[in-house]
């Protein structure tokens, strides 16, 4: 009985963070949208990057 709660605690746990998306990935798909959609009305985007590399 305790190896089946330990399992079940480990399936709740790992199908609770597999859909979790980074930060980054967000803001990717977020600038992904943005520049489709001022690409298709004719618009110019200015995007910085800024790395950190010295």
């Amino acid at each position: 009985m305790y190896n089946v709660k330990k399992l079940l605690l480990a399936i709740s746990l790992t199908l609770s963070f597999s859909q979790k998306l980074e930060p980054i990935d967000v803001a990717m798909q977020d600038l992904e949208t943005i520049i489709q959609t001022a690409s298709r009305a004719d618009q110019r985007v200015i995007v910085e990057d800024f790395t950190g590399l010295l």
